[in-house]
């Protein structure tokens, strides 16, 4: 009775599940199965040369031990990341093929049988020079001893606007901390030069900013820096004491803002050292430099390379072929491009920036406080995944149709936009493995014409497949004139890099960020967050809004791919008082709208 996506590709028999010390699944004790196990009526193997080739490098990007023909990309763990690196190491085995060729062909058979003729398509990276990108004006005025110069990215420089001008909410100034379990004490020294191994590997992480002293607001990456680290042993503590130390140190951290004339790039590491065996890494940050998922490929790298220092292995490292320049290369080259111009201004043209009900708000008369809301989605997953499978769409744009659903039920225009976070980074092998600030929010359009669940996933990934080649041009750009088009945006996060290995318990992690817009919703791990603040929403609607996504998720994990998606979802309690079961046999003598008005006054 399982879906088919769930049903296991192999039976190994074992006595125990292994676990790690603190009771996580140990992956790595887990014995490798057989041949033989394999169901070979769901397994098709590779047929010809081709198709032998792309499998084994799908195996190597989606992490799995081999991939069938008729194996789904999505179904696999593909996302937008992976497909990236895959498609640069498709391009580079001689394959013809594109990420928006993996996302519309999901299959091997398809993807192979698509590609097959067709020319290598023209990197879409052009790898820049150093100070490539800047004039002769603005090179004559820097300082000797860079590696190179380039400008920020329209989004980084809205950012760092944003916290110079939040006063205390100190928006995009944030702070982020990990448990990281160890089985060895830490060593302040072997970490500090951890840190330095790290830093010349990413240009971002020896990069300063200059938003006024030169033609346009500057990066500069300087040859070599010190990155700030602290460390304090915590041992000699009551560990009751301990959340309430780190919450206050975090506080103290987001406090204190980077001085953006300092050389040093906008980025403090600390350590806090629990046990002999724990300890807890935090990084304090603007999030012009780094963005969610660099910071953990920043942490994993830092774990890996402390612990290679400790053991005395030998540190390998492959370079990825394209740096954090070459991603400003291609925002300049999309702002020079009239066919992206042209889709994103026609966009917001077509539809209506989405705005929240004007009258939720909470008390305007006291200062603006942010307020939380939100559920765990994990017991309606597997649903919600076979809605994803039978539709032939990514996770994401099951979650993605839920939310502007959602959005749907709060405006009364028939078609509007929202914020939808991607990433721009380069098509190119070894693109999950860069640093730097990769994010952007970009409008998605809405429409009321879908009549169940899987017409709207699948117009939601059709959508998102259009603007995918446009991904380059920036926000700022699109919305000209200082016109503020989004208040509202959706992320969709799947940090899977850390999945290996017991390195981090992400459990006890700390997380204090601010932003400027007046609602986020982020699906992370199972889990369904929103957060506002009070002179947007009220507690009692953001709770209001968390329950509508709620009744929708249940509803698309219930009924499927045939799913009503015209009907209204209200919160259960808030549906009882509006529904009324109709009671058979009864004569009604009132008026509708007399019903109505008493459930108002009930209400």
């Amino acid at each position: 009775v399982l879906p088919e996506y769930m049903v296991p590709a192999a039976y190994v028999e074992i006595d125990a599940i292994p676990l790690t010390n603190n009771g996580k699944l140990d992956k790595r004790a887990l014995p490798a199965h057989g041949e033989q196990v394999y169901d070979r009526d769901r397994y098709v193997a590779p047929r010809t040369p081709d198709e032998e080739r792309m499998a084994t490098i799908w195996a190597h990007a989606l992490k799995v031990e081999r991939v069938g023909v008729e194996d789904d990309f999505f179904e696999l763990g593909g996302d937008s990341i992976r497909a990236v690196s895959l498609v640069g190491a498709l391009q580079a085995a001689g394959f013809a093929v594109g990420a928006l060729d993996v996302f519309q062909h999901t299959t091997i058979a398809q993807l192979c049988a698509s590609a097959t003729g067709n020319e290598i398509p023209p990197s879409p990276v052009h790898a820049v020079s150093p100070f490539e990108l800047i004039s002769d004006e603005d090179r004559a005025r820097l300082p000797e001893g860079l590696d190179d110069a380039y400008p920020l990215l329209r989004t980084q420089t809205g950012m760092l606007v944003e916290t110079l001008a939040s006063g205390d909410q100190a928006n995009y100034h944030d702070f982020t901390s990990f448990l990281v379990r160890d089985d060895a004490p830490f060593d302040a020294e072997l970490f500090r030069e951890a840190v330095t191994v790290v830093g010349r590997r990413h240009d971002i992480l020896r990069t300063s900013v200059d938003l006024t002293g030169y033609t346009v607001p500057m990066q500069i990456v300087h040859h070599e820096v010190t990155i700030p680290v602290a460390c304090h042993d915590l041992r000699h503590f009551d560990p009751a004491d301990l959340p309430d130390r780190l919450v206050a140190f975090a506080a103290t951290e987001r406090a204190a803002p980077f001085d953006l004339s300092s050389p040093l790039p906008l980025l403090r590491i600390t350590v806090h050292v629990q046990t002999d065996d724990s300890w807890r890494l935090s990084f304090t940050k603007s999030h012009a430099l780094l963005e969610g998922w660099s910071y953990h490929q920043l942490l994993k790298e830092l774990v890996e390379v402390l612990r290679a220092l400790r053991d005395g292995i030998e540190i390998r490292y492959e370079v990825p072929p394209v740096r954090f320049a070459d991603t400003v290369a291609a925002e300049l080259a999309s702002l020079a491009s009239d066919a992206d111009r042209d889709f994103w201004h026609g966009l917001v043209a077509e539809y209506e920036p989405l705005s929240l009900p004007e009258d939720w708000h909470g008390d305007l008369a006291v200062p603006a406080e942010r307020i939380d809301a939100g559920f765990s989605f994990q017991e309606l997953e597997p649903g919600l995944r076979e809605l994803a499978a039978k539709t032939g769409v990514p996770f994401k744009a099951v979650l993605l149709g839920a939310h502007l659903k959602v959005m749907s039920q709060l405006t009364g225009a028939e078609r509007f936009f929202t914020g939808l976070v991607g990433h721009v980074r380069p098509e190119v092998q070894g693109s999950e493995r860069l640093i730097g600030m990769y994010i952007t929010t970009l409008p998605h359009p809405s429409a009321r014409d879908a009549a169940t669940w899987g017409d709207l996933v699948r117009r939601v990934f059709e959508d998102e497949a259009a603007a995918w080649p446009h991904r380059a041009y920036p926000m700022p750009a699109i919305a000209s004139g200082g016109r503020r088009l989004i208040d509202t945006f959706f992320s969709y996060l799947d940090f899977h890099l850390l999945d290996e290995g017991d390195v981090v318990d992400e459990g006890n992690g700390i997380n204090r960020t601010a932003m400027e817009f007046g609602l986020a919703v982020t699906a992370i791990g199972g889990i369904l967050g929103l957060r506002s603040n009070t002179h947007v929403l009220s507690r009692e609607n953001i709770d209001r809004i968390a329950g509508m996504y709620r009744a929708v998720l249940t509803s698309m994990a219930a009924d499927g791919e045939q799913g009503d998606a015209r009907a209204t979802y209200l919160p259960s309690a808030e549906r009882a008082v509006v529904v009324v079961p109709p009671v058979l046999g009864a004569e009604v003598d009132v008026l509708a709208h007399e019903l109505f008005e008493a459930r108002v006054v009930e209400s």
